[in-house]
């Protein structure tokens, strides 16, 4: 029982009535600190009580153990772990044990505000409403420590328990069997409880009569064996094991009372909702994260046959390589020569200059004239007004072109990267095909880091929806497009200023399929400074939330789009880059919090949940690089395009540094949507390094 210092003070004033002013203050109290007294002592009984629970591996053989020697238990169980568990929650009270809240995510509760404690307790509290239709008073807080309060802080949220309605279950005999180092044998278990049993020796500070023991949280192998020695030892010392309620000198309906008959309606839909945030957390993890992964290496694996052997020979369309030019002197030219130089024969190259103010256009003459490739190249010119409009423009000028391939004017293809492209489009299902885009200059961190990001994000995301055939966005770098169905989406929209991703929704959103293609490569000049790459991601964010917005209609309709490709998007593209800083966050006030209590309360400081969010903490690492080294492993392999293995090593460099931009770009990108703000296009300052030389002859590409 807590006691408030400021409930027990009582104060006098005398007040000017004329001036209203407080002339003196008499306490007939004064204040104190916080009391708290403990009831339900007893000579001769003791009650048995678990935490942590329940688990799925350690709680059935407590509760047979209970149950053959016939003995009650308490079990404070964490809410979550009581959802996910539910037939063992159900069975836990069946079987006559009595059943406490643990809160419902096992937090410190003298770290969390009140609004969060009152959140904990009640999610707990109306689980147990839905599964059993009961309500429980009983209530002890994670980790043990502030039952047995010695500071202010951790006295406090007692106080906010017991205004809810609970009576908070102390722990006088903690054997502590979940230490892991020194782990305690069931033996010293043991020794310890029947060390501290009544009657109690004098300045024993841990006799009592409750004792605390665990059935979830870790390995808990000593503590199975240990209960039935613990059993047999207190009723050989004459004691009887009884439950809390007994202690209490209450019922087992006092502590446990049913629900009223007018809020079992409302349990009801509690019920429900439980279920589909169970539902909803694995088919999250199911399908969108063990399936990117499964689908991933299916795509892989499987060999794709794109016809019969004959039609693919057969199949040759006449093609167009739509190449949009603003101010892109440093590069057009090496683009140019690179799209001639493909192996494939029905090949066109339209280059559209979007109104350059330096030599781009005339460079781009220049070169048709060196390649003589006059009656190969067509160079289009106009006033400025975006790419969309410069691929639009160039539209208008194919001829019997059946698929156009679309490329950025700072890219570089491979040879053979058209003649894979083409073959996909003998299902006539196929709209569009997304190539593989490669960083070409590889010259420092964030070139290497952002090579790093393509291989991974293609190697999964991309690999997985091709499966489906529900690739999300075709990449400016590289891009083949059937032409009659670009022309039914009614060409590019000036809309947003992510083009390529709103165009590959609309063919999805009327029934056809994209799918991508790893072996059509294409080498793109990456940002080679942070702020030049910030512009660009802002561009590409805010583009994605835009298709996503405008097409938000289809969300949760018939088709890949509405369930895969668009909850894809904002799951991995937005939700997940937003929360991602904050596990690293997390780990670093964690860290600083401990230290801090370590140093000032460096005895009633558990270091378990240090330890534990330490290894979450790693473990998201270790998946993290695993999630890389398999994205390597799934690259198909030639001699002159092998990818080096080396930018593994900087996976742990690009999870602090690199990925943080990302979420402050995303956040800003969240930002300036929600005030409703425009965003225009915003060139990046070419370099035209790259790390190879264009393909002009046999001679292979090769990256370092």
């Amino acid at each position: 029982m807590l006691r408030n210092p400021w409930e027990l003070t009582h104060s006098r004033f005398d007040v000017d009535r004329s001036t209203g002013q407080i002339t003196d203050e008499n306490f007939e109290s004064l204040p104190e600190p916080y009391r708290v007294a403990r009831y339900g002592s007893s000579s001769n009984a003791v009650a048995i009580t678990f935490d942590d629970g329940p688990d799925p591996e350690w709680t059935p053989k407590i509760l047979d153990i209970l149950k053959r020697e016939k003995a009650p238990a308490t079990f404070f169980l964490i809410g979550i772990q009581a959802d996910k568990f539910s037939d063992l929650t159900s069975r836990v009270y069946a079987e006559g044990h009595e059943i406490g809240n643990h809160t419902f995510t096992h937090p410190d509760i003298s770290n969390i505000s009140r609004g969060y404690m009152h959140l904990e307790l009640n999610l707990t509290e109306r689980l147990f409403a839905s599964r059993m239709g009961i309500r429980t008073i009983l209530f002890r807080p994670p980790y043990s420590i502030d039952q047995e309060p010695d500071t202010e802080d951790q006295v406090r949220p007692l106080e906010v328990v017991q205004s809810m309605g609970y009576t908070t279950i102390g722990n006088k005999i903690d054997p502590n069997d979940w230490r892991d180092n020194p782990h305690h044998s069931a033996e010293q278990i043991t020794s310890d409880v029947m060390a501290h049993l009544p009657p109690c020796a004098t300045h024993d500070q841990r006799c009592g009569n409750i004792i605390l023991l665990h059935d979830g949280g870790g390995d808990r192998r000593e503590t199975v064996r240990a209960l039935p020695m613990i059993i047999e030892g207190v009723r050989a010392r004459g004691h009887q094991i009884v439950p809390v309620y007994q202690l209490l000198g209450k019922t087992r309906a006092d502590v446990m009372p049913p629900i009223p008959s007018n809020e079992r309606w409302a349990a009801r839909l509690n019920w429900l909702g439980f279920w589909l945030f169970d539902i909803t957390i694995k088919g999250i993890t199911i399908i969108f994260l063990v399936g990117d992964v499964i689908f991933a290496v299916f795509d892989r694996l499987r060999k794709q046959h794109y016809g019969r052997p004959e039609e693919r020979e057969s199949y040759q369309p006449n093609v167009a390589v739509l190449i949009p030019a603003y101010n892109e002197e440093k590069v057009i030219e090496r683009t140019i020569r690179a799209a001639l130089a493909s192996h494939y024969p029905k090949l066109r190259v339209i280059v559209i200059d979007d109104g350059s103010s330096d030599r781009t256009l005339e460079i781009a003459r220049e070169t048709v004239i060196a390649q003589r490739a006059s009656d190969r190249v067509l160079i289009l010119t106009k006033p400025n007004s975006g790419k969309a409009e410069a691929l639009n423009f160039g539209l208008e000028h194919l001829r019997d072109e059946e698929i156009f391939v679309g490329i950025d004017a700072d890219t570089v293809i491979a040879r053979d990267a058209i003649s894979r492209l083409v073959p996909h489009f003998l299902d006539p299902k196929v709209g569009a095909v997304a190539g593989n885009a490669k960083v070409g200059n590889r010259m420092n961190l964030w070139t290497r880091w952002q090579a790093l990001e393509y291989i991974t994000s293609q190697n999964f995301e991309r690999r997985a929806l091709n499966v489906l055939g529900a690739v999300s966005v075709v990449p400016g770098a590289i891009g083949a497009w059937r032409t009659s169905a670009v022309r039914e989406a009614g060409g590019y929209h000036v809309d947003t200023v992510a083009e390529d991703a709103d165009l590959t929704i609309a063919l999805l959103q009327r029934g056809y399929r994209v799918e991508y293609e790893d072996m059509a490569l294409a080498y793109t000049e990456a940002p080679a400074n942070a702020k030049s790459l910030m512009r660009q991601r802002f561009r590409w964010s805010f583009g994605i939330l835009q298709s996503m917005w405008k097409h938000r209609a289809a969300f949760g309709r018939k088709g890949v789009l509405g369930w895969i490709a668009l909850p894809n998007i904002v799951i991995f593209q937005i939700l997940l880059p937003v929360v991602s800083p904050f596990i690293d966050i997390m780990f670093g006030v964690g860290t600083v919090w401990y230290l801090i209590q370590k140093y000032f309360h460096p005895e009633s400081t558990d270091p378990a949940s240090f330890e534990r969010l330490a290894m979450f903490f790693v473990a998201f690492l270790v998946i993290d690089f695993l999630a890389s080294a398999i994205a390597f492993a799934l690259e198909r392999r030639r001699s002159e395009t092998r990818e080096d293995v080396w930018l593994l090593s900087q996976v742990w460099l690009q999870r602090f540094a690199y990925r943080q931009l990302f979420s402050v770009v995303l956040l800003k990108t969240l930002k300036r949507a929600i005030e409703g703000q425009r965003f225009a296009w915003d060139k990046l300052e070419r370099t035209a390094a790259m790390s190879y030389r264009p393909a002009e002859s046999h001679d292979s590409v090769k990256v370092p």
